[in-house]
């Protein structure tokens, strides 16, 4: 401080709430030492002020000193401009709540999210459909001991819970149809009911379904790691196509992998069935005999075609989502999440345009 005619408070630095406590309280005691002379404020070497510098500022150039101003020198413009339009009002008002959106507002936000992220499917779509044409017209571009190793892992590891779900499936269908079809003496054709639901629908169907929560969700899962640890962007980087390297090999995996895992579900699903209506005196070589007069190769053939759309798919949909995995472990859990219920609902809506088309 000067002794003189006039009293100097220096600023310096920078000025936040961590550290304005102690400054604020040393200008007050000088102004009160100070109350009948004119006090300088020299803040010409200000580096920094936030809100609460902003009203420490102002705090000193509104206070009434009759006689004795309180003068701020070397203040930069951009300081300065702050200060003249802080209000105090302003930390009085209770802030509003953001306005709720009206039912047409969140049916439009809705829309155009679906919109923009069917868009973003179809992009995606048209990459790997480019990559794959380019996979079967180059030789060296399929990196099949990296196909295989995905294989084993969404394949063969994942042949028991196939087995199981569709042996499930078969007894469920055969004894809940031959329940009402033997009220009526017709339970020889549950077997036609139970060959045609396992070859074309529930084998597939269900298949799909296991596939996805198991490994659609592992492929978000790995893809999401990776771009949160940056692997992907690293992977660019070399010059390398994300898509190639690494969505490529789980698209041919899954399908060749998906249609195996039915065959093996329709198998076991049709035993099941077997051993359920042998309860209604339907014998095996009965069974057998009715079950290919009811099927053709045809149904096997369909269920086949749509367990290998349903691998591209949900190898598809896995793959985008750990792509578009954002920042932290909890995206890479949302992208696992999303990819599961994702392809489940493309499991249905395709599923269901194959029975409309073929019926």
């Amino acid at each position: 401080m000067d002794g003189r005619s006039a009293a100097t408070i220096v600023l310096e630095g920078r000025i936040t709430a961590y550290t304005a406590a102690p400054i604020w309280r040393a200008a007050r005691q000088t102004l009160a030492r100070n109350s009948e002379r004119p006090v300088v404020v020299d803040a010409s070497r200000l580096v920094f002020i936030d809100d609460v510098g902003i009203a420490l500022l102002f705090d000193l150039t509104r206070l009434q000193r009759p006689g004795a101003p309180v003068e701020i020198r070397g203040l930069a413009a951009k300081f300065a401009a702050l200060v003249a339009a802080y209000d105090p009002e302003d930390l009085a008002r209770v802030p509003r709540g953001k306005a709720q959106a009206g039912v047409l507002e969140s049916i439009g936000r809705t829309t155009a999210q679906h919109v923009a992220y069917a868009r973003r499917m179809l992009d995606f779509a048209a990459d790997c459909g480019a990559a794959l044409g380019l996979a079967f017209r180059r030789r060296g571009v399929i990196r099949w001991g990296e196909v295989l190793g995905v294989a084993t892992e969404a394949g063969a590891n994942a042949v028991p819970i196939v087995l199981l779900v569709g042996f499930l499936m078969g007894v469920i269908i055969a004894f809940e149809i031959g329940l009402v079809a033997q009220q009526f003496g017709a339970v020889i054709f549950v077997v036609n009911g139970v060959g045609v639901a396992m070859l074309r629908e529930l084998g597939p169907l269900m298949t799909a379904i296991v596939f996805s929560g198991r490994t659609g969700a592992a492929f978000a899962a790995q893809i999401g790691t990776q771009k949160v640890n940056e692997e992907v962007n690293a992977i660019s980087t070399f010059g390398l196509d994300p898509i190639r390297f690494l969505v490529l090999p789980r698209l041919i995996a899954a399908a060749v992998v998906v249609p195996l895992l039915s065959v093996f579900a329709d198998v076991v699903g049709l035993f099941g069935g077997a051993l359920v209506m042998a309860t209604f005196d339907v014998g095996f070589l009965q069974f057998y005999s009715q079950l290919l007069g009811a099927v053709t190769a045809g149904d096997f053939v369909v269920g086949i075609a749509k367990a290998a759309v349903f691998g591209l798919v949900i190898a598809a949909i896995g793959c985008e989502r750990g792509l578009t995995t954002g920042a932290g472990a909890t995206s890479v859990g949302l992208s696992a999440t999303s990819a599961v219920v994702t392809s489940i609902v493309m499991i249905v809506v395709i599923d269901g345009i194959f029975t409309v088309l073929l019926s």
